[in-house]
């Protein structure tokens, strides 16, 4: 079975910060031969970083090395694509330029916009704990 492309929310990598986290967990899945791949793009690596050490308090090297785990278990693109004008909040523009440049299916975000779009050019939008339940049907 081929696996599922995702795209992971900011909002997804900073709850991956907690070791033993559901998130974290599910993050450490993504494997090109696993249930799904994960893709992440260098303004998302940008947004991670910013928000670890300006919200969180964590050093520059201290974001650098969580950022060098998540390129453990993603792959980096970089999306030619612009988009404009589809969500009030254009920092999550981001995000579906990364999810259509990997050619992605699923974004996994908590974020209201986003999962309010629902579905954005045949990838749709998914609130993490759906990949727990989808994982935990996989396993059957």
């Amino acid at each position: 079975m081929k696996p599922i492309k995702i795209v992971f929310d900011t909002n997804v990598y900073l709850a991956a910060t907690k070791s033993g986290s559901y998130a974290r967990v599910q993050l450490k899945r993504s494997q090109p031969n696993g249930p799904y791949q994960l893709f992440i793009s260098p303004e998302i690596i940008i947004e991670v970083r910013s928000k670890l050490e300006l919200k969180f308090g964590y050093s520059v090297s201290e974001s650098s090395e969580f950022v060098e785990m998540i390129l453990k278990y993603a792959t980096l693109v970089l999306p030619k694509q612009k988009i404009q004008n589809v969500l009030s909040d254009v920092d999550d523009h981001k995000i579906l330029e990364c999810a259509l440049e990997a050619k992605a299916e699923i974004i996994i975000t908590a974020d209201k916009g986003l999962l309010k779009l629902k579905d954005y050019q045949g990838i749709k939008m998914a609130h993490p704990a759906m990949l727990k339940y989808w994982f935990s049907q996989t396993k059957k």
